[in-house]
């Protein structure tokens, strides 16, 4: 018995990408990324003859699909008119009265599983199993379980319909596609069959890295173990990076931009979208404008977001220990900072600790 499939999952066909408003045309292109690589995505199942497609969960985004967009969706499945594709439903596309898997006429090859269907394909003796509910499999087929949830994690309200890897191997399975997180997952669990694709396109900077689909490959004797080889295959059209650039010692914003855009040749490429992290300690007097920054690199970026973290070459401690307003300042303002809650609130102490040892030492502030 052997089977050969494509797996991915966590689309989220017209996520709205709210995070890049701030620059103009972003969104809207994201968007478009997603059409684009799920045209790739049925490229990769025809070239690499996929005997089925395992979608697991979070096709689209319920709350802003349109029919347009479910149509060029059914119009890309259809494209493999004899290859089943298996959908099981996520928590950002759900089955409900009136949505789109309950109303829609998708392609004839494309199944919408709810938890408790198995779908059986004859063909290369292949059961899919959709969700938990399920008694114990049978060792004379290839036994798959679609789970679009969480594995192996604390079983609490915050985690979304959670499953134990030890049970899954219990009931059976040879493999589990699982769907939800969009970071990858590669032989999970203690018998290695656990796999998540993650996000085909990274939605967030929280998901670095290349992202793809696997082609999965499972060989298996009748009543013996099953033998799995899981490729993972890049398909993403950018990545989301984040840097944090030194800039310690220079004298200019163009000097740190020369600093910044190295580190951006070194991690990328023109079409990824970029977090830049400015640290370091600049010399008294010293202004970085990351505003221009921007001007001179927006170019060589799709996205690019810049954050000042640097710090004027004080040595704080050195100050605190001072007798007189300066000392005094600085350490009133040091505990103010260890009692912030966060980053951006303590960010927000420490610019104000150095704006008042500016105006102490030079008299005024140069902002």
């Amino acid at each position: 018995m052997r089977v050969r499939m494509l797996q991915f999952g966590d689309l989220h066909m017209d996520a709205p990408f709210t995070s890049l408003s701030d620059m103009e045309g972003r969104p809207s292109q994201r968007r478009l990324d997603l059409k684009n690589v799920l045209a790739r995505l049925m490229d990769l199942a025809i070239s690499e003859k996929a005997d089925l497609v395992l979608v697991c969960g979070d096709l689209y985004e319920h709350g802003y699909t349109g029919k347009s967009s479910i149509h060029y969706i059914c119009s890309q499945l259809a494209r493999l008119p004899g290859t089943p594709v298996l959908i099981i439903p996520g928590n950002h596309d759900p089955i409900l009265p009136g949505s789109y898997y309950s109303e829609y006429r998708w392609p004839p090859n494309v199944h919408i599983l709810e938890s408790g269907d198995i779908f059986m394909h004859p063909e290369t003796n292949t059961r899919v199993y959709a969700g938990l509910d399920h008694g114990p499999t049978s060792p004379d087929f290839i036994n798959i379980l679609m789970h679009h949830g969480t594995l192996d994690m604390p079983f609490d309200p915050d985690a979304f319909q959670p499953v134990s890897s030890v049970y899954v191997e219990e009931k059976g399975f040879d493999y589990c596609a699982l769907g939800h997180f969009h970071s990858r997952i590669t032989a999970g669990g203690a018998r290695g069959i656990f796999y998540n694709a993650g996000s085909p396109e990274p939605l967030g900077f929280d998901e670095p890295g290349d992202h793809g689909a696997f082609i999965t490959e499972i060989v298996k004797e009748p009543g013996g173990k099953a033998s799995v080889h899981a490729e993972f295959i890049t398909v993403c059209a950018r990545r989301c990076t984040s840097l944090t650039a030194d800039v310690s010692g220079c004298l200019s914003s163009g000097q740190a931009t020369d600093v910044i855009a190295a580190e951006m040749d070194a991690a990328g490429q023109n079409s990824d979208l970029f977090r830049i992290t400015l640290t370091g300690r600049l010399p008294s007097g010293v202004q970085i404008d990351t505003e221009e920054i921007f001007d001179r690199l927006k170019e060589i970026a799709f996205y690019l977001k810049i954050t000042d973290r640097t710090r004027p070459d004080y040595d704080l401690e050195a100050i605190s220990r001072e007798r007189g307003l300066r000392g005094l300042f600085t350490r009133k303002m040091l505990e103010r900072a260890s009692l912030a809650r966060g980053e951006e609130a303590e960010a927000l102490v420490m610019k104000a600790l150095y704006y008042g040892l500016e105006a102490i030492d030079e008299g005024k502030v140069c902002i």
